[in-house]
């Protein structure tokens, strides 16, 4: 597999940068229109591939807490070099971008949570899925896997059948792995628990995106962020034209819109942070 599809990719900019977090097991290549976007719009974009998080040869897989500690130190040294740092992701990297963003609360100056992964609950969540965290306990684990079946999260059918030779031609493609490892899925079930539990103390701005028909996580994950989150503005935007993979499937263009308009509201937002009126701000819930 060659190296470019697994390397990090920081696209400097301005004085405003987002720290963009891909799904579990892939690359920043399924983000890549939105990471254009930010970028061409001014700020500054970090990608990370976070060890045992990002898809990788190497079958280890480490721990969620690995990967959160990654994020956050990630997330540290953007802040001490830039003066407002945003998160965002992507299925189980808006997971990680919220759990980020509870560790850091108000340091976080807006994040964006794309197919919020909190449940796999989505339509075309395998059966055997469930059955996951008890194979994980069996000798065999690590030779266990669950394999990405089509749509692959993709609604557009031409790049639904690109996505399908990809698969069939070796264990990546632009949606992610192939297939899952039943540790990685074992320690994703534990960082959806953890950041369930914490989404309260996210105190950021939160723009939340999701497909009415997301084939791996339903509208569950997206309208438990959207009440529990502590912000004074969460708006959640249903897209009714892709599935899962939003940053690539039919409505790509919208969603880095909506992105891009949402952290540069925050950062207009947080200079005014100092003026009276903000004090005035009333909790914003919207759904459109």
């Amino acid at each position: 597999m060659p190296n470019v599809i697994k390397r990090a990719q920081f696209l400097p900019g301005g004085d405003y940068a987002v720290l963009a977090l891909h799904g579990l097991r892939s690359t920043p290549l399924e983000l890549q229109p939105l990471l254009k976007a930010l970028n061409r719009a001014g700020f500054t974009v970090d990608a990370p591939h976070l060890t045992g998080y990002g898809f990788s040869a190497d079958s280890s897989t480490g721990s969620w807490r690995d990967w959160l500690d990654e994020a956050v130190a990630r997330f540290d040294a953007l802040a001490a070099q830039y003066s407002q740092v945003a998160v965002c992701g992507l299925s189980m990297g808006a997971t990680l971008a919220l759990a980020v963003a509870a560790e850091r609360r108000g340091g976080v100056a807006a994040v964006g949570a794309l197919s919020t992964t909190l449940y796999y609950d989505g339509w075309n969540t395998p059966w055997y899925r469930f059955l996951s965290p008890l194979g994980y306990f069996t000798p065999l684990r690590h030779r266990m896997v669950i394999r990405e079946t089509s749509p692959f999260g993709i609604k557009n059918e031409r790049l639904r059948e690109w996505i399908e030779r990809q698969v069939a031609a070796g264990p990546i493609s632009a949606v992610g792995a192939s297939a899952l490892s039943l540790p990685a899925l074992h320690e994703a079930e534990k960082l959806m628990r953890y950041t369930r539990r914490h989404l309260s103390q996210v105190v950021a701005p939160t723009l939340i995106l999701h497909s009415s028909e997301d084939d791996i996580a339903s509208l569950k994950s997206a309208r438990l962020v959207q009440h529990q989150v502590q912000a004074h503005d969460v708006r959640l935007i249903q897209l009714h034209d892709s599935y899962h993979m939003l940053t690539l499937d039919n409505e790509r263009e919208r969603v880095a819109a909506l992105t891009v308009d949402f952290f540069q509201a925050s950062g207009i937002a947080a200079q005014d942070v100092a003026q009276p009126a903000y004090a005035q701000l009333t909790t914003t819930r919207k759904q459109l």
